[in-house]
C-alpha cells in the first residue's frame, strides 16, 4: 500500500506541476532547427493511473483549485482556499495545509461548514517530518507539545466573501464554497484519494 501511494505521488508530481498545462520545453540543441509547432496537450484532463477509481481529488494550493477525476477523467474543478500561512503543515496550530497523498476517512454534515470530509492526516510521513523538525529545533519545544495536529479535511465556508476573493483563512483545512462542497460530497466517498500539492 505504501509503495502504491509513493508511486501515485511521483506520478502526480510529474503531471500536475502548474496551473496551466504547457507543452514540454524543447531541448537547447534543437532550438536552432526549424520544427513544426507542437500540439498543446492538456496533461491535467486525464490521470491514466486513476482509470479504475470512481473518484480522485487533486488539490493545487498554488492555483487555488480542487479537481475531481472520475475514472481518470477530469470532471469538476472548484475554487479552493487553504490555511492562513503558506508552506507544508508541520504541527498543530501552525495554520498551514498539509501536502501529500491522503484519503477521505469520514464524511458528515456540519452545522458551520455545510459538509466536512475528514482526511487521514497525519500520515506516517507527516509524523516523521514532525519528529525531525522538533529534533532540529524548527518547532518550539514546550510542555505538552501538541504534535503534528489532526482534524484536517475539506469543508464549506461561513466566509463566502473570503472564499470568492481567494483569501486563505482556514486553520489548515481545504475550504470550498458551500454549494461546491455539497456537490463534492455527492462525488466522493470514504476511501477516495486526496492529493494536495503546491
Amino acid at each position: 500500500m505504501i509503495m502504491l501511494m509513493l508511486f501515485i505521488v511521483v506520478l502526480l508530481s510529474s503531471v500536475l506541476t502548474s496551473c496551466v498545462s504547457q507543452p514540454p520545453a524543447r531541448p537547447a540543441e534543437s532550438i536552432a532547427v526549424a520544427q513544426p509547432p507542437r500540439q498543446r496537450v492538456d496533461t491535467e484532463s486525464v490521470l491514466p493511473w486513476a482509470s479504475d477509481e470512481p473518484a480522485v481529488v487533486v488539490v493545487n494550493k498554488a492555483c487555488h483549485t480542487l479537481k475531481v477525476y472520475q475514472y481518470g477523467r477530469l470532471t469538476h474543478t472548484y475554487p479552493a482556499v487553504f490555511g492562513r500561512k503558506p508552506g507544508r503543515k508541520l504541527h498543530q496550530g501552525d495554520r498551514r495545509t498539509p501536502l501529500g497523498l491522503y484519503a477521505v476517512i469520514d464524511k458528515d454534515p456540519h452545522s458551520r461548514w455545510s459538509r466536512f470530509m475528514l482526511i487521514d492526516y497525519p500520515s506516517a510521513e507527516d509524523r516523521r517530518r514532525y519528529r525531525a523538525a522538533l529534533e532540529a529545533g524548527d518547532i518550539p519545544k514546550r510542555v505538552g507539545n501538541p504534535g503534528p495536529g489532526g482534524a484536517i479535511g475539506i469543508h464549506g465556508t461561513d466566509r463566502e466573501s473570503f472564499n470568492r476573493a481567494g483569501i486563505n483563512w482556514t486553520l489548515g483545512c481545504v475550504s470550498l464554497l458551500s454549494k461546491d462542497v455539497k456537490e463534492l460530497d455527492q462525488l466522493v466517498s470514504v476511501g477516495t484519494f486526496v492529493y494536495i500539492h503546491d
